[in-house]
């Protein structure tokens, strides 16, 4: 089992997914010659995806600050979440790859956020730089599985993350397993953790 960070190597086999690529490119650079953000303006999801990636960045910058900080990398260095190497890929652009493909909802995100910290408090995983970016993306596929009327199989999802189908899997499996394979939220926490993140789950 390997913990390299692959997610950036696996180029997307996809040609229709390169060439959405391509054109998503070309709106961009029209976009940014008005003086819009090309962001805002052709990502769904725009504001929970900064929210969200503004919160996990605020957890892994604190982490860092802990006294126990090294001896954590190299507990957790031989987890399969973790990598060897910190991803050249933002949270927020990750995100944003992520609803790209595969067009989730926002209480899909919110619950993915949800999961993340369910775990991180039943168990002994401090998100750090090295592991935030498979734990997330295993979120996000356990919340489109759990919470979407419909979805793609590992085998797409596995283009997004960059991982292949059967490390996809084992990152699935091992999220479950540390939340105990129970994904139940009850309405009355999903609400706390929309308050805070300031946004409506409507579209």
């Amino acid at each position: 089992m390997s913990n390299n960070s692959s997610f950036e190597s696996e180029a997307l086999s996809d040609d229709s997914i390169e060439d959405e690529e391509t054109k998503s490119q070309t709106d961009k650079d029209k976009e940014k010659a008005k003086g819009n953000s090309p962001e805002e303006t052709k990502i769904k999801n725009f504001e929970l995806i900064n929210s969200i990636s503004n919160t996990l960045n605020t957890i892994l910058e604190g982490n860092k600050k802990m006294e126990n900080y090294k001896d954590i990398l190299k507990r957790q260095s031989s987890m399969y979440f973790s990598a060897n190497t910190i991803p050249n890929i933002t949270i927020k652009d990750y995100l944003i790859r992520i609803q790209n493909y595969s067009e989730i909802e926002k209480s899909t995100l919110i619950l993915s956020l949800i999961l993340i910290d369910r775990m991180c408090k039943k168990s002994d995983i401090v998100l750090t730089h090295y592991n935030i970016h498979r734990i997330l993306f295993s979120a996000v596929l356990v919340s489109i599985k759990y919470n979407e009327d419909s979805y793609f199989d590992n085998n797409f999802y596995s283009q997004i993350a960059g991982v292949k189908p059967n490390e996809l899997k084992l990152l699935e499996y091992t999220f479950l397993e540390y939340n105990d394979f129970n994904i139940y939220v009850k309405d009355i926490e999903y609400q706390q953790y929309e308050k805070y993140l300031n946004l409506s789950v409507l579209d």
